[in-house]
């Protein structure tokens, strides 16, 4: 691993609803989380194919390698990709 740097964008603010787990706030938060990475870059790929009347569908979800800066305080967990 290598560190990261950059300048920090696009800042996203949870609530850590008094946890001090990343993992677990983003759970808690999984909707803004998701529209965050929208903004920032997530790309949607589905597809749905019927065979035999089997219906299959995939969906890929794809993030462009992208470090972020993440800060804890008391009242809110501050989320930033770097540019």
């Amino acid at each position: 691993m290598k560190k990261c740097t950059g300048n920090p964008y696009a800042l996203l603010i949870l609530d850590p609803q008094k946890s001090d787990n990343l993992k677990e706030i983003l759970l808690s938060n999984r909707d803004e989380f998701s529209d965050f990475l929208y903004k920032i870059g997530l790309n949607v790929k589905h597809q749905e194919k019927t065979s035999n009347g089997v219906n299959h569908s995939s969906t890929v979800l794809t993030l462009r390698t992208t470090c972020f800066k993440v800060d804890f305080n008391d009242n809110s967990v501050k989320i930033a990709p770097l540019k």
